[in-house]
């Protein structure tokens, strides 16, 4: 099996598909205190999995994921941050737990409309008690604390995804990024609507667990699995990721796959439908084009791609000598939104260069260009593996 499509498999299991039904590309936001907004909820998001971490250390875990119960409880959460909010809806929720005890997996959707208690003063209308509401208007951690009480149990480790990075796995996966996005977002051609989404997203899952994970364990690239790992918004440490990682190809699920259970709490009437990547064209079709006018912008913009990539490459051009834009684009992987490959390396680099600039430590500017390095590698990049050795080189000079 191909190595890089196994390690990709590692930010599968920490969510892919929980950031899928975003409503759009995330856009930079020009005014001040959108953007003031939007960096509240990135550092809201570590604080809170610091905080996770250190309890997490407290305990006693240490790089044993699983502790005495031998199971671990990851929870997935894709925020949809909405503009001017300080927190972001928990607009897709997945608990998978790997249970070392029976060698199962088991994925557990929490639908998005689930009722929820919001704090005092919170709610206005009847519309506004949804799990989703309790992370975008209560905040994340109250939206854990709700998210944790529907599922009757306690996460022991919490995986936020953003937009870029699941486009981009969905890229490196060789799957249609746009038609996939539109598949796990679909709800309106279903007449339970909602929770038969909340499933999809859990089969879609369980499919890509049986078609990726290696049916026996071996030893893999390391400095690609750190690349993938950083991507990732989460309280596991590295170490704790490649176990959890271990314990699921030892159970051989793509030759048993019937160890990999799907749930759903509270419980709805759902169907399997199965994911298929060379016909979704054909069911997105059937299922979403008949209703495409009575959809909202929301839900179906009808935007082109074309037309979606352009405007994303034209915000990058435009705000290249924004400081505040190449920060926040730098870490939110940017790029990966674009689908070209040499517009997106070029993007990529571009926004690196000006990120350096913006650091005063050169330790942490000589960290930031080696990890670049480190994904070029193993890429196969050669050009632009040298532009960053170049970068390296003139660091080390002006060091001396």
């Amino acid at each position: 099996m191909n190595r890089k499509i196994t390690i990709i498999f590692l930010i599968i299991i920490s969510g892919l598909c929980l950031w899928l039904l975003v409503r759009g590309i995330l856009w930079y936001r020009n005014s001040a205190a959108e953007h003031a907004a939007e960096e509240k909820r990135n550092q809201a998001i570590e604080d809170i999995i610091d905080s996770r971490r250190l309890l997490i250390s407290e305990d006693g875990k240490g790089d044993d994921p699983f502790g005495e119960d031998k199971v671990a409880r990851v929870l997935l959460i894709g925020l949809d941050s909405r503009i001017g909010q300080e927190s972001g809806h928990c607009d897709a929720i997945q608990l998978i737990t790997i249970d070392n005890n029976t060698s199962t997996v088991s994925i557990t959707a929490v639908p998005r409309g689930t009722y929820s208690p919001l704090p005092p003063g919170k709610g206005t209308t009847s519309s506004d008690y949804y799990v989703s509401n309790a992370c975008g208007l209560g905040g994340l951690e109250y939206g854990i604390t709700q998210i944790e009480k529907i599922l009757g149990v306690k996460a022991d480790y919490l995986v936020v995804v953003g937009f870029s990075e699941a486009t981009g796995i969905l890229r490196n996966l060789r799957l249609p990024t746009t038609e996939t996005l539109q598949w796990l977002r679909h709800r309106q051609g279903y007449a339970i609507g909602e929770p038969q989404r909340a499933h999809n997203h859990s089969t879609f899952l369980k499919q890509m667990m049986i078609k990726f994970v290696p049916t026996k364990i071996s030893k893999l690239d390391t400095a690609l699995e750190y690349i993938v790992f950083k991507l990732l918004k989460t309280d596991l440490s590295f170490t704790q990721a490649n176990k959890i990682l271990d314990a699921i190809s030892a159970m051989d699920i793509a030759n048993h796959p019937e160890k990999v259970q799907l749930f759903m709490r509270p419980l709805y009437p759902v169907q399997d439908i199965p994911y298929d990547p060379e016909g979704i064209e054909k069911y997105l079709d059937q299922t979403l084009g008949p209703i495409k006018h009575l959809l909202n912008k929301a839900d179906y913009s009808g935007v082109q791609e074309e037309t979606v990539q352009a405007k994303l490459l034209g915000v990058i051009d435009e705000n290249k000598n924004n400081s505040e834009f190449i920060s926040w684009a730098y870490k939110n992987n940017l790029w990966l939104q674009i689908e070209d490959d040499n517009m997106r390396l070029n993007a990529q680099y571009d926004i690196l260069v000006s990120y350096l600039v913006l650091l005063p430590d050169k330790q942490e500017r000589e960290f930031v260009i080696a990890d670049y390095i480190l994904e070029m590698e193993n890429r196969g990049e050669i050009v632009w593996q040298g532009k960053a050795r170049e970068l390296l080189r003139q660091e080390n000079e002006e060091k001396n």
